[in-house]
């Protein structure tokens, strides 16, 4: 009884959860959930329902003495639990709400979190944006500042660049009029050396050339020789090659003749071997039959005779028989398997010398590509040959080139002058042109006006012929539904042909009258159509008339117009004409010019020639300017290597920031996570909560032990999930294993319930009802305790959230700031940076020109720094945050260790009480146990006691794992110190990290400083170039005004195809309008055709109706009028009833007097019968008659329905009619609208045509100029180019003149210091020796001696000058064509080692063609292969079913012969039975078989239609002649109409002993008239039996054919094979490769025997004459499974 208050108790609480709940869950969840409540609430009534059975049982039952006490007992416990129920119903109650304020106040402490978290990221996220917005604008004022940079930095080079060249051209100017005179005098003594030298190496180059060209006549000629012989060679290969394909070809062919040929002798000795194993099994049978035979003719001898000695003698005789059989069999089974074995062997052989020839095939192949390979590699080396000698050629043709390209340019200037002329005759052929196309246009609309005219009535008259048609289809849909209801009233007619013959005439003759009157309609409308159709063609004749009579006076018109404007045309062309003679005048005059330009040009050649050697002079200046510029760049390049060092620094930075930053990242990342992770636990800790709230719900049930324990594990999970909100960090961890510890527990919870149960069950009996009030109130007493337990734990988690959020207020408050002071110093730092940005400004102004390449790095280098220090502030700021997180995580590591020390304590106390209590568990189950042991029942005892010690074993295994579940939270403690001590160390590395960052940035802050004041000792030299920098300005404004002139030409242009691109997008935007609409029109216009049709069926519908509702009202009027007649007579027959009735009752009375009257009673009552059976007849027919008047006004009642339905469906039409038609209005208005603006179109289109074309013309005038200037730059580029080239070289000569110069003026002043030292020591000696003179008088014999000896000397020394002037010439000379000569080898080598790789890079391609010909040669080996295994194995396949198939055609050969015998063994039986039967037979005894025969006659009838049955033309089928049976068409007479018939009167046989003469003779005709019907009926049989036949032939072709047709579609499968057979078969010649042929096609197409012999007959070629005029279809048509 106990059970459905359990349900009870645990009801209340589910629906609590599962509002919770249900919001949450999804769509299959709810309906599982709704399942299951459903489940529930089924087994509760049918619990109540077996209790309420129970009560009933136990009321019904006889009450006894002792039932009383029982039914007190049980109201009282009933009382009880009432009691219980509503006190607990009442805790519950209390407890939901308490749970709901929770609930409620949890949410508000959650949505307070959400709002304080949102308000949080706003601020982030508005703080982010201002940051963005601060950095974009300092970003837009870097690329500002970087814009003025340098368009500051362009001006100064510009200004730079002119004075530069202002400065040299100066220079040039005073320092070329010095030098020139010097290089004269030098030049005019070098030339005449040079021109000597020159000449000698002209006559050098000439020599050489010619041995060039010999060497290359020679080459060629062997090339060509070479090229012969190896082409000879190739032919004579290739010949060679054909030749061994055709005789490959011919022996593969023989081969496959051979295989053919013993495939056929195969075949045929399987055949033969077949009949050979028939004929073997017949005799066997044959023997075994007259062994039998035998055997059973001794066995009845020898069965009189003692057995035993007869069957000694018997089995020898058996067995030499069968010994004999057997040897004959063996021998025949030996020759066979060596003809096999003979075949397999030549099989083999055959095979061998396949892939010999194979084999012989690809050595030829490999020897033909060894072949092709050497002349490849020889052809190779001849084209390396030649292109060195076209090379050489090619350097020839440069220098014709030139003198061509000189050409061309004359000529071009001649073209341009006729490509003027030819534009202008252009442009009048077109004005000409539009001339005549706009009077083609003005012509065609009026004929388009009319033309439209004309299609709309021809468009009126095809619908009014379409309508005409519509109402014929109408009319004869009218006859057709006619026709069936005239069929419908035939089959009800049928039933009551009788009553309603005389209305069914009548209907008739109006249904014919109806039928007549249709037709003639119909004839009417033909009529009508014809007409329609007769004044459609002769309106179109007359229009087609109109036309051409209003076309011919205005093409007359046009054609003189034309004429006229064609003379204008002539004249004008005519004054073109003497304008071209005019124009070809002036082209003589320009090449007379043309001339005198050339010679100015050469001799403006000559004078470029002096300038360059004025060039010369000015380049020693250009050697010593370049020597101040490699000091300068020296300079520069010091600089960069600072400004490198400083960039390396900077990347350096740059780095570690982004390092910095990604760390940060990282961070930021984690933090997303454990935020997430958080959330989800909250989400956990909620559904946690749920499920407490649930099994607190439950626990109301259990002992206080049980509840007790509950209670504490509750506590525990509570104190998980209090640790799972702390630890953030360590929860992805170990996520899993908290939710597997779940499971489990609740597992163990649900375990432990089930147990709970049952012993509370087997308690029940035992325990007393005190005992049980007891139970209940320590229940009551531990819930309470646990609501007071859970409000406090709800009471500290209030506490700690509200701790919580003021944490988060405090961090938000914080941040906040941190986010002003940071916003307060980027504002700072804007303002630094304009102040920055100013001196910068001013320093550009003074800088220099020839350092803008240093100072564009130096600001590079600012704005970097800049970045830099931003980022590193940013930095600083996020490294700041981060340490604060830190400190933060730092405290909260604190409060978990703190928290695990608390929870550890827990724990330890909680054991120590489970501990507690499973000792007193212990203790009470030794009392149970001795209680239970002085008890008598010991059964139930030991049960409980097993139970018991399960339940305690159980439970140590739940403070087991317990245990270890502690011992693991300790680990993770463990774990969450040694994360503390990791992220120490992080916050240590990283304020590392900032105090290296914030060193950097003081060493880059000084190296700033330093470049500044390198930067300020620039400015003094800027100011010089201002006025030439106003001198540039005024200049770029000048050519600023020329580009805005062709900008805003380019742009006039672009707007005008702009305009034109519109207009057209415009104009097919108009078009598709037009044609949507004109489809939208022609799609109503269908609707309204299409609701006139059903409005116009409606119509006849409803006619028909209301005739049918006429007719079926006059029937119904009919019917009534014959009810009431009925009625009348009924009423007559009921009174002439009453009156016989009373006649009969007089007569009644006066039968009593006599015996006649009760004769005249009897007739009486007879007559009284048949008027009571007739009575009942009409009663019958008046209800058959009520019935059918029911049944017609059920039908008036339907009809009536229908009429209403067709009438509210016609309003409908007629409503949408009436939308429709204002439909069309509408659309007709906006198809005239939509055309007059197509007209507006048309001509604005015309007007856009014309402005397009000039634009076009003006467009195609300046490409042409632009082609011309292209051409005209391409020119002066080549020119450029090729000047430059020569200039190039001639600065190489002339710089090495120079420093030839410059190494000789050294030598000279060397020279000419020695000969002044010398000179000045000669002077003192001279000094010395006219004061020695003075002293002394020396004789004068002495000085002229050494006057001589001097003299000689001097002359010694100036020829040794001379030489050595002629060696330093020599040396010059030599050293320049060395150079030359070097450049060329240079050229030479480039040449050739682009000639190497483009060898190399052929040889590669020709390698990989090579490999790839290779594979496809082994891929077409594998193929040749397959495709051998594949023949082989179709010949196989086909040989297996061959003998398949010819073993069912003799099975089914067998079975029809067998089914022929039996019908021919039945036909024989009967003709035997016919002929057997007397023919004297009575024609009683006759009518019996004759009734057989007729039967059999009816069932062999329908044989003979099989002829009317049309099948579809198979094989064979197209000239089948079935001969026409008569007997099919007019059967003769049967034997009953033959004895019935009217010359015979039979009368009935009377039996009298003697016959008359006349009665002989009636027996005679009788018998003769069944003789001869027997002989019909034995032509009919042998008919039948000739027909039977021929069917038996039809149906074995038919099946013969099929099975064709199923073997064509086995072999078919290879329709690629068959197709290449085919097409072999058709193109080779009659004779005997097309014979071969045959054999292949037959196994494929499974040809029948005469197909065959056609086919033999074409491959011979005797039906070729045939075969052309039938064609391939001749023996093609008949393959049904081809078709």
């Amino acid at each position: 009884m106990e059970d459905p208050v359990q349900d009870g108790v645990a009801s209340p609480a589910t629906p609590g959860t599962g509002k919770s709940k249900l919001e949450t869950l999804p769509k299959e969840d709810l309906i599982k959930f709704a399942k299951k409540q459903m489940m529930l609430i089924q087994k509760a009534k049918s619990r109540c329902t077996e209790l309420e059975k129970e009560i009933e049982e136990l009321k019904s039952k006889p009450v006894a003495g002792g039932t009383d006490d029982i039914i007190k007992a049980l109201t009282e416990r009933l009382d009880a639990l009432l009691l219980e129920k509503a006190e607990t119903e009442q805790q519950c109650l209390c407890l939901k709400k308490e749970n709901i304020k929770m609930k409620q106040e949890v949410e508000d402490s959650i949505t307070k979190m959400e709002d304080v978290h949102k308000e949080f990221e706003e601020s982030q996220r508005n703080y982010v944006k201002e940051i963005e917005n601060l950095k974009n604008e300092l970003v837009a004022v870097h690329s500002k500042h970087s814009e003025d940079k340098a368009s500051l930095q362009k001006e100064l080079e510009e200004a730079t660049k002119k004075q530069l060249e202002l400065y040299e051209q100066l220079k040039f100017q005073g320092d070329s009029e010095d030098n020139v005179k010097k290089l004269q005098e030098e030049i005019q003594n070098i030339r005449p050396a040079f021109e000597e030298q020159i000449l000698c190496l002209q006559k050098q180059l000439r020599a050489a050339t010619n041995e060039k060209e010999k060497e290359i006549t020679h080459l060629q000629e062997v090339i060509e020789a070479n090229s012969q012989l190896y082409q000879k060679d190739i032919n004579s290969l290739q010949e060679e090659l054909l030749q061994l394909k055709v005789t490959h070809q011919e022996q593969v062919k023989e081969l496959m003749c051979q295989i053919e040929a013993s495939a056929k002798e195969h075949e045929a000795e399987v055949n033969n071997l077949n009949q050979l194993k028939e004929n073997l099994v017949r005799q066997c049978e044959a023997t075994e039959k007259d062994i039998q035979e035998k055997y059973e003719c001794e066995l009845e001898n020898l069965e009189n005779a003692p057995s035993a000695n007869h069957e000694d003698q018997m089995c020898p005789l058996v067995l030499q028989e069968d010994a004999f059989v057997e040897q004959v069999v063996n021998e025949k089974v030996k020759h066979l398997e060596n003809t096999l074995k003979e075949l397999e062997s030549q099989h083999s052989i055959l095979k061998d010398e396949v892939t010999y020839m194979n084999n012989l095939k690809l050595k030829l192949e490999i020897d033909a590509q060894h072949i092709k390979d050497e002349f490849f590699h020889e052809r190779e080396d001849l084209e390396f040959k030649i292109n060195e000698l076209l090379l050489a050629k090619e350097e020839q043709s440069c220098v014709i080139e030139k003198l061509k390209s000189e050409l061309e340019d004359s000529n071009k200037q001649f073209c341009c002058t006729i490509e003027q002329h030819n534009k202008e005759v252009q442009s009048l052929k077109e004005q000409h042109q539009k001339e005549i196309s706009e009077l083609n246009e003005t012509f065609l609309s009026g004929l388009e006006k009319e033309k439209l005219t004309l299609m709309f009535e021809i468009q009126g008259l095809k619908e009014q012929c379409e309508n005409l048609q519509q109402e014929k289809q109408e009319a004869i849909l009218n006859y057709e539904s006619l026709r069936e209801i005239m069929e419908i009233l035939q089959t009800e007619l049928g039933e009551s042909a009788g009553k309603i013959s005389q209305e069914f005439e009548s209907m008739k003759q109006q249904q014919a009258s109806d039928v007549n009157e249709l037709q003639q309609k119909l004839r009417t409308a033909f009529n009508e159509k014809d007409a329609l159709l007769e004044t459609v063609n002769r309106l179109q004749r007359e229009n087609e008339k109109l036309s051409q009579q209003e076309l011919v006076p205005e093409l007359e018109s046009t054609i003189k117009s034309l004429q006229e404007k064609n003379e204008v045309c002539l004249v004008s062309l005519s004054q073109k004409d003497t304008m071209l003679q005019e124009f070809e005048a002036k082209i003589s005059s320009l090449t007379e010019e043309k001339n005198i330009f050339v010679s100015k040009i050469k001799s403006s050649h000559e004078e470029m020639d002096n300038l360059h050697k004025k060039y010369e002079e000015e380049e020693k200046l250009i050697k010593e300017l370049r020597e101040k510029v490699e000091q300068t760049s020296q300079y520069n390049s010091e600089l960069e290597q600072k400004v490198n060092e400083l960039t390396g620094e900077l990347e350096e930075t740059l780095k570690e920031k982004d390092q910095n930053s990604q760390n940060l990242e990282k961070l930021k990342i984690q933090l997303k996570t454990i935020s997430e992770d958080k959330e989800a636990l909250s989400s956990e800790v909620k559904s946690l909560y749920e499920k407490n709230e649930r099994l607190s719900s439950e626990k109301n049930q259990l002992n206080r032990d049980l509840e007790a324990f509950l209670s504490q594990k509750d506590f525990m999970l509570k104190e998980h999930l209090s640790e799972l909100e702390k630890k953030l960090q360590l929860v992805v961890t170990e996520r899993d294993n908290l939710s597997t510890l779940l499971e489990n527990e609740h597992v163990q919870k649900l375990s432990v319930k089930t147990q709970l149960y049952g012993f509370l069950k087997q308690m029940e009996s035992k325990i007393s009802e005190e005992n049980k009030e007891q139970d209940v109130a320590n229940v009551l007493q531990a819930i309470g305790e646990s609501l007071t337990k859970i409000n406090e734990e709800k009471h500290s988690l209030i506490f700690q959230y509200d701790k919580r959020v003021a944490e988060l207020e405090k961090k938000i408050e914080c941040l906040q700031e941190e986010n002003v002071v940071q916003y307060e110093e980027l504002r700072s730092l804007l303002r630094d940076h304009e102040q920055e940005k100013v001196l910068l400004r001013k320093e550009l102004e003074e800088t220099l020109s020839r350092k803008e390449v240093l100072q564009s790095n130096l600001l590079e280098m600012k704005n970097a720094n800049e970045k830099t220090r931003l980022e590193n502030q940013n930095l600083l700021s996020q490294v700041e945050e981060a340490s604060q997180k830190l400190c933060s995580k730092d405290e909260t590591h604190g409060v978990k260790e703190q928290c695990f020390v608390k929870e550890l304590e827990n724990l330890r106390l909680s054991l120590e009480q489970k501990e507690a209590e499973l000792e007193e568990v212990k203790a009470e189950l030794l009392s149970l146990k001795d209680t239970l042991e002085k008890s008598p029942v010991e059964n139930n005892q030991s049960s409980l006691v097993k139970e018991l010690e399960e339940k305690i074993g159980y439970l140590e295994k739940e403070s087991k794992e317990k245990e270890e579940k502690i011992n693991k939270i300790k680990l993770v403690a463990v774990k969450a110190k040694k994360e503390l001590d990791s992220s120490k160390k992080e916050a240590q590395t990283l304020r590392e990290e900032l105090e290296s960052v914030r060193s950097e940035k003081d060493q880059l802050s000084t190296s700033m400083r330093d470049l500044i004041q390198g930067a300020e000792s620039y400015k003094n030299l800027l100011l010089e170039y201002d006025k030439q920098s106003e001198q540039l300005d005024v200049e770029k404004e000048r050519a600023n005004t020329f580009e805005h002139h062709i900008e805003d030409l380019t742009i006039q242009l672009r707007n005008s195809t702009f305009q034109c691109e519109k207009l057209s997008s415009d104009n097919e935007d108009l078009l598709a309008r037009i044609e949507t609409l004109q489809s939208n029109a022609k799609l109503l216009e269908v609707e309204i055709l299409e609701v006139q049709k059903a409005k116009a069926v409606a119509d006849k519908e409803l006619e028909a109706e209301k005739l049918q509702k006429e007719q079926k009202i006059k029937e119904h009027a009919s019917s009534i009028n014959e009810l009431q007649e009925l009625q009348l007579q009924l009423r007559k027959e009921k009174k002439q009833l009453q009156k016989t009735m009373q006649e009969l009752e007089l007569v009644r009375k006066d039968a009593q007097q006599t015996t006649l009257m009760n004769m005249e009673i009897a007739d009486y009552e007879r007559l009284m019968k048949e008027l009571n059976q007739k009575l009942a007849n009409k009663n019958s027919k008046i209800e058959d008659l009520e019935q059918e008047i029911k049944i017609q006004k059920q039908k008036q009642e339907t009809l009536q329905e229908e009429m209403t339905s067709l009438q509210s469906s016609v309003q409908q039409y007629e409503e949408k009619n009436t939308k429709i038609k204002q439909l069309l209005v509408k659309t007709k208005k906006e198809l005239a609208d939509s055309k007059q603006a197509e007209t507006d179109h048309l001509i604005l289109q015309a007007t856009l045509k014309g402005e397009l074309e000039a634009s076009q013309q003006q467009v195609e005038v300046y490409k042409i100029q632009l082609a011309e200037i292209t051409s005209e730059k391409h020119k002066v580029h080549e020119h450029l180019k090729t000047s430059a080239d020569q200039h190039q070289r001639t600065l190489s000569a002339y710089q090495q003149k120079v420093t030839a110069l410059q190494e000789e003026c050294r030598i000279a002043k060397a020279e000419q210091a020695a000969i002044t030292s010398e000179f000045e020591s000669y002077k003192v000696r001279v000094h010395n020796v006219l004061k020695q003179q003075k002293n002394k008088s020396v004789s004068q014999t002495e000085t002229e001696g050494a006057k001589q000896e001097r003299e000689h000397l001097e002359m010694l020394i100036d020829q040794l000058k001379i030489k050595l002037q002629d060696t330093q010439n020599n040396l010059q000379i030599n050293v320049s064509e060395l150079q030359t000569l070097q450049s060329e080898h240079d050229t030479l080598l480039e040449r050739h080692n682009k000639m190497l790789q483009e060898t190399v890079s052929k040889e590669a391609e020709l390698r990989e063609k090579l490999c790839s010909i290779q594979s496809e040669n082994m891929m077409l080996k594998s193929e040749h292969t397959q495709t051998v295994s594949q023949l082989t194995s179709q010949n196989e396949v086909l040989r297996s079913s061959f003998r398949d198939q010819v073993r069912h055609l003799q099975e089914e050969h067998r079975k029809t012969m067998e089914t022929l015998q039996q019908q021919l063994s039945k036909v024989e039986a009967q003709l035997f039975q016919l002929k057997s039967e007397p023919t004297t037979r009575s024609p009683a005894s006759s009518h019996q078989p004759l009734k057989n025969l007729r039967e059999r006659r009816s069932t062999d009838l329908p044989l003979l239609d099989m002829y009317a049955i049309t099948r579809e033309e198979g094989e064979g089928m197209e000239t089948t002649d079935t001969e026409s049976v008569s007997s099919s068409g007019t059967h003769p007479q049967s034997l009953e109409q033959l004895l019935n018939s009217p010359e015979t009167k039979l009368e009935p046989p009377l039996w009298h002993a003697e016959f008359t003469k006349e009665e002989l003779v009636q027996k005679l005709s009788s018998t003769t008239k069944s003789a001869d019907h027997l002989n019909g009926l034995l032509r009919e049989t042998e008919a039948t039996n000739a027909i039977l036949m021929e069917q038996i032939k039809l149906l074995k072709s038919e099946i013969r054919r099929l099975e064709r047709n199923q073997e064509r579609e086995k072999s078919v499968a290879n329709l690629e094979y068959l197709k290449n057979v085919l097409l072999q078969f058709i193109f080779l010649k009659p004779g005997s490769e097309k014979e071969r042929l045959l054999p292949v096609i037959d196994t494929m197409l499974q040809l029948s025997p005469e197909e065959k012999g056609k086919l033999a007959a074409v491959a011979q070629g005797e039906e070729e004459n045939a075969s052309r005029s039938s064609g391939w279809a001749s023996y093609l048509h008949s393959w049904s499974g081809l078709r």
